[in-house]
């Protein structure tokens, strides 16, 4: 809950246009808080799009944090088939 609201604090003071992400699970709380962003700030000419990049030690299975983004995340590159 403190990571969240310490992204929330980050994110909406930085106001990125794009959040490159990859494996580690700390990068969940940065994404929601830039999925809240983009819903609340509706003023905003362009909305903050999330890549999210799957760590190349996963060869058989999504991680938790891939399918924690799965759904919020603008793209997801997976380096296997």
């Amino acid at each position: 809950a403190h990571a969240l609201l310490y992204c929330l604090y980050v994110v909406f003071r930085a106001s990125p246009d794009l959040l490159l992400l990859n494996g580690p699970g700390t990068c969940v709380p940065v994404a929601w808080s830039a999925v809240l962003m983009n819903a609340l700030c509706v003023w905003r000419r362009r909305s903050c799009r999330i890549v999210y990049i799957e760590s190349v030690c996963r060869v058989r299975t999504l991680s938790l944090s891939a399918r924690l983004l799965y759904y919020v995340a603008d793209r997801i590159f997976v380096q296997w088939q």
